[in-house]
């Protein structure tokens, strides 16, 4: 059967960002199933959404790789100006242009905001993008990790406690019977 002792009663949460608390410990050994029911729902609510927030990072990582792309084309193709392409009105619609000029392009940085960078500014500005988007999404991974064993952890608590109230509940129709 399961042991108490054969797993940590004690368990972290660590927090990605800096209005959460760094760390919360809690004894799970000293709640009630329903206490550790709340919990347990508590973690795959907040597990749910780390893992949304780290596919939207990775959506975004690959957003940014895919420009850094067209950028590394467009350097590298000594005749890209006046070519043709499709320009993006929306995700499907695109309207005929060409590249007026090859060494500058628009780079947007937020809320409709777009500023004239040279390509190797362009380059530089979505690289360290690129690396705050990994950064930030390696510490989600991370803080996955952590809740997983913790909810891992309520589970076999959850099982423990069951297991004791069924036992207890054996020994309470052996003596009545």
């Amino acid at each position: 059967g399961l042991d108490a002792k054969s797993f940590s009663s004690r368990w972290r949460a660590h927090g990605v960002d800096a209005d959460m608390p760094p760390q919360q410990q809690v004894d799970i050994g000293s709640l009630s199933l329903e206490q550790l029911n709340q919990l347990k729902q508590q973690h795959e609510q907040e597990l749910q959404n780390y893992n949304s927030q780290h596919s939207d990072m990775k959506q975004l990582e690959a957003r940014f790789r895919e420009s850094r792309n067209a950028l590394d084309i467009i350097a590298d193709d000594p005749d890209a100006e006046g070519r043709a392409m499709l320009v993006p009105l929306t995700q499907s619609l695109y309207v005929p242009g060409e590249i007026l000029d090859a060494d500058k392009v628009l780079v947007d940085v937020g809320t409709g905001y777009y500023i004239e960078k040279s390509v190797p500014d362009a380059k530089k500005l979505i690289d360290r993008r690129v690396d705050l988007i990994t950064k930030n999404s390696d510490n989600v991974t991370t803080v996955i990790t952590q809740k997983q064993r913790n909810l891992e952890a309520i589970m076999m608590m959850m099982q423990y406690k069951l297991q004791q109230i069924q036992e207890k509940k054996s020994d309470f129709d052996r003596q009545q019977g």
